[in-house]
């Protein structure tokens, strides 16, 4: 069976997600032996060092003087902004909740893509994005939403922050890979977290081995292979597109959270999960009906 190259990025979308979904029940265990400093810098220490063996395997250009400025801004806010807030808002915020707020960035991607890059959805996209926000609402808030306020500005500063990641990085794929764009911007966001170094380094003495993997695994699979795969998604597809499979993350927490944590999914969830896959289905069927690339 061959694959359309035309679907390519759409699954390497959909593979993104799942790993990045794996980063929630993930953080939520490593947060009783790491703080949020500490995880998010052993996370992208991890996965600078995978990129680096990239780099050393393949060749991609050196980034432009001019750039330079732009893509550890980007790195900033795609990497230590986004994950410090998104780690510490996943300690105060209950599951369903956290997703929920998350789940916003498709929305907040599509109009920044439709202001900043000109980029324009069908009326049946955003129509399927509607309706997966109702489906993120029934699993999320109609199971309850206990949290600190803290919290839910600090995910929904993670929302903002990872927005602007994903679409202002958009132009810079004329000029750079998907490749040599993840390991800028995770260099240029993982460089200001090394202050937390000594304290990292003497909480992965002491803890147990469990969290460790999880980390080094969050850090290979969700950041590396994970962000590697959203960005060439991105650079051939419409922000708005891409992003909008965002909206299967809750989803797909909510079975981790099942077959790991053995917390068994409520109704809800299963109701809210059907919603949000018609929404996604509305979308992709209007992504591949006219199967066109960026």
């Amino acid at each position: 069976m061959r694959i359309n190259p035309a679907h390519l990025p759409l699954t390497a979308a959909f593979v993104t997600v799942i790993l990045w979904a794996f980063a929630f029940p993930a953080s939520r265990a490593a947060l009783s032996y790491f703080s949020v400093e500490q995880i998010v810098l052993f996370r992208h220490v991890v996965a600078c060092l995978f990129y680096a063996i990239l780099f050393v395997l393949g060749k991609f250009p050196r980034p432009q003087l001019r750039d330079i400025p732009v893509l550890i801004m980007l790195g900033l806010l795609g990497i230590t902004v986004y994950q410090i807030c998104f780690v510490f808002g996943m300690g105060k915020v209950a599951g369903g909740a956290a997703a929920m707020i998350v789940a916003a960035n498709p929305v907040c991607s599509g109009l920044l893509a439709r202001i900043f890059l000109g980029e324009k959805l069908s009326p049946l996209a955003w129509a399927g994005i509607l309706i997966s926000v109702v489906g993120v609402a029934i699993i999320s808030l109609l199971k309850g939403t206990d949290g600190e306020p803290t919290g839910y500005l600090a995910l929904l500063a993670a929302v903002v922050s990872i927005s602007i990641y994903f679409v202002f990085q958009k132009p810079f794929f004329e000029r750079y890979s998907p490749l040599a764009m993840t390991s800028y911007t995770c260099l240029g966001g993982t460089l200001p977290l090394l202050i937390f170094l000594p304290e990292t380094m003497a909480a992965i003495h002491n803890a147990p081995l469990a969290p460790i993997v999880w980390i080094v695994a969050m850090g290979i699979f969700s950041s590396g292979i994970g962000f590697l795969l959203w960005f060439y998604a991105l650079s051939k597809l419409r922000a708005g597109v891409v992003t909008s499979f965002l909206f299967l993350q809750p989803v797909l927490v909510a079975w981790l959270s099942w077959t790991w944590l053995s917390e068994i999914p409520e109704t809800k969830t299963f109701v809210g999960g059907a919603v949000v896959l018609i929404g996604v289905g509305m979308i992709l069927r209007e992504q591949l009906g006219k199967a066109r690339v960026a």
